[in-house]
């Protein structure tokens, strides 16, 4: 970021500060890892929002490579998966439910052998992601294979309306800067 820049982010942050305003601070549902296993966690995102344009404005992470806009079928069923790349991601119709870790029983992990159920296992959380607000329509996938060995996440696309989707990897697969605020989706 520019030096200049940044001098502005901060000065716009401290006169909503002095003002009384507290910066709404950006909170973003993600698909992690965690001792191997892909977790929900609701990440509040280091981002200080800047007032321009008659709205809150946010900068997401670093630099970002190609955005991909998709479209997956109705009642459309994954499975287990895991992140291409740590991404963006923002549904603009149907519906997405997410389910993390994946179920013991759909673990095909062939990297390692999965832990019986209840050993070591996190709670099984899940996430629906649609069209709405910011906690329920944009999600980072940051749970890749290299790291998300024993189980990934099991992915759902539920609705009778095709879901559509676009998908911003973050370069050099690095999470933006954030806090977990709590295990599960933020809501």
């Amino acid at each position: 970021m520019l030096p200049n820049l940044k001098l502005v982010l901060l000065a716009s942050w401290a006169g909503q500060v002095l003002a009384g305003q507290t910066p709404t601070p950006l909170n973003i549902t993600a698909i992690s890892t965690r001792d191997g296993y892909s977790v929900l966690e609701c990440w509040q995102l280091a981002s200080i929002p800047v007032d321009a344009m008659s709205a809150a404005n946010y900068a997401v992470g670093g630099n970002t490579t190609t955005a991909t806009w998709s479209r997956i079928e109705p009642r459309t069923y994954i499975g287990q998966a895991w992140a291409p790349h740590v991404q963006l991601s923002i549904i603009l119709n149907g519906l997405i439910r997410i389910t993390s870790p994946a179920p013991a029983s759909d673990n095909v992990s062939a990297a390692s052998t999965p832990l019986p159920d209840g050993e070591g296992r996190p709670e099984t959380q899940v996430a629906y992601i649609m069209p709405g607000t910011t906690k329920s329509s944009v999600l980072i996938a940051a749970d890749l294979k290299a790291l998300s060995t024993i189980a990934g996440h099991y992915t759902e696309f539920p609705s009778d309306e095709p879901t559509i989707l676009v998908q911003i990897p973050f370069e050099g697969d690095k999470a933006p800067e954030h806090t977990i605020l709590h295990e599960g989706a933020c809501i």
